[in-house]
Parts: structure tokens; C-alpha cells; sequence
């Protein structure tokens, strides 16, 4: 075999070796919603483009229970810059407590400040704006949330908190919440090769009334790689003290394609 040969040979392995470990849509990377409310500070590739979709229900305390189906279409538009556009349809949508409503679109931006170094975490925001599309919804909600990755090997932390300019609320309820999310997430393989994230976080935010206490909870999820362009995950949760009225039980899955 000539040198030229070998020179062949050494760059289709090495294009093998990449190709096998670099995802269009990587199951390493957090997502709110996808499956759990944490999420990291790092967008999806310029020019590439990821629709996400979701099944799952809750069970209530006092309400009625209900499905729910979430759709998100995020696009790279720029180095360090991700949009997104999407909706939630719900099965009982005059049952939702909550400001964002049955129908609703949502719009959002999220920019990576700086990518991690050995004494800095990867920092980034995200804004969102929720316009009130859906049934029996009323005002155009903005929020602002803040969201930090640190890892330690293969071990990432994460840390999110956010805060959200209500309108259009009904008396007694509030016009801003905030909400704080932390939790961690760890490669199962590595470093040899590795298709599945597991993650956990534990979450409190503000009550939709003024006056009741904070509503504290946690959830468990698995993102997996199931091929180059595709991710399944899949995570439960639950609203372990807050109001009478919270959810006792959740549960999502979904999947990511990339284009």
C-alpha cells in the first residue's frame, strides 16, 4: 500500500470516527420541555433547523386531568443565536391555571454569552414572548430567564432562574412570577460511546394567586440518541407542596428531529 493509499484510508476512518460522534440533534444538549423544564445555555447548529413534538398528561389535585401536546420548530439563525417558535394544545383547555393558555404561540430567543472554560460555566439568556392565541386567553406575557452549565468530567450542573411580566390576568392572581430550576445531567457510556442522557432537576416557583405559597417540585428524565438526526426522551415529574390545586403527577415524551 503507497503512502497515498494510506493517506486515504487514515481520513475515512478519521471521517467515521466524526461522524459517529457528532449529532445533528444531540442528546447531551437540555431543551425546556424536552423532556424536563431544565434547560442549558447552548443553541442548536447555524442553519439548522429542529422540530420538536410532545405527548403527555398530569394528573390534578382538584382539577380535571389532561393531556397535553407541545410543538416547537428552533432554527440556528446566527453563531450563538437560537429562534423558536411554537404552541400547547390541551384536552381540557378551560381547566389551565395557568397565564400561557390551550393554544397560545410562543415566541423566543436564546443567545450563548460564552462556551465553558476551565473557571467559567457557559452562561446564556433566553426570551420569550407569549401571545394570547389560544382559548379563553387574555394578554401577551414576556419572561427573561438566565441559564448556567458547569461541568465537573463528564457531570454537568445546571442552573436556570427566570422571571415573567404577566398581563392580562384575572383578580387576585399575579402579574409577574419567578422561577428558579437546578439540576444535573450525566452521559451514560462515555467517553467510549455513548446514545443516552439521564437528568434530574428540582424546581420552585411563584403561585399563580397572590397570597399562597410557592409551588416546589421535581423531575427525572432520559434524552436518547435513536439516530443521527433523531432524539427521543421521556421524564416525570411531580408538585410535591405549593397550593391544594397543583399537579400530583406528570408525565412527558417527545421527540427531536434536526433538518
Amino acid at each position: 500500500m503507497n503512502r497515498l493509499d494510506i493517506r486515504a484510508l487514515s481520513s475515512l476512518v478519521l471521517l467515521g470516527i466524526t461522524t459517529a460522534t457528532v449529532y445533528a440533534v444531540d442528546h447531551s444538549n437540555l431543551d425546556e420541555g424536552r423532556p424536563l423544564q431544565l434547560e442549558d445555555p447552548y443553541p442548536i447548529a447555524t442553519g439548522e433547523i429542529a422540530v420538536e413534538a410532545g405527548l403527555g398528561f398530569t394528573l390534578e389535585r382538584r382539577n380535571e386531568d389532561r393531556g397535553f401536546f407541545p410543538i416547537q420548530v428552533l432554527y440556528g439563525a446566527y453563531p450563538n443565536l437560537q429562534l423558536g417558535i411554537g404552541t400547547a394544545l390541551s384536552t381540557d383547555a378551560r381547566a389551565i391555571d395557568e397565564q400561557e393558555r390551550s393554544g397560545d404561540l410562543n415566541l423566543e430567543a436564546l443567545y450563548n454569552f460564552n462556551q465553558e472554560t476551565l473557571n467559567l460555566p457557559a452562561l446564556g439568556g433566553k426570551l420569550e414572548l407569549n401571545l394570547p392565541t389560544g382559548v379563553d386567553s387574555s394578554g401577551t406575557d414576556v419572561s427573561l430567564t438566565g441559564l448556567v452549565t458547569k461541568s465537573f468530567g463528564r457531570f454537568s450542573l445546571h442552573a436556570n432562574a427566570g422571571y415573567a411580566f404577566l398581563s392580562g390576568e384575572d383578580p387576585g392572581e399575579r402579574d409577574g412570577r419567578y422561577e428558579i430550576i437546578l439540576g444535573a445531567s450525566y452521559p451514560i457510556g462515555a467517553p467510549h460511546y455513548t446514545r443516552l442522557t439521564v437528568l434530574g432537576d428540582l424546581f420552585t416557583k411563584q403561585s399563580v394567586a397572590r397570597g399562597e405559597s410557592n409551588i416546589a417540585g421535581a423531575e427525572v428524565g432520559l434524552r436518547y440518541q435513536l439516530t443521527y438526526r433523531a432524539v427521543l426522551d421521556a421524564g416525570l415529574g411531580s408538585e410535591f407542596a405549593g397550593p391544594a390545586d397543583r399537579s400530583s403527577f406528570y408525565l412527558m415524551t417527545g421527540l427531536s428531529v434536526g433538518f
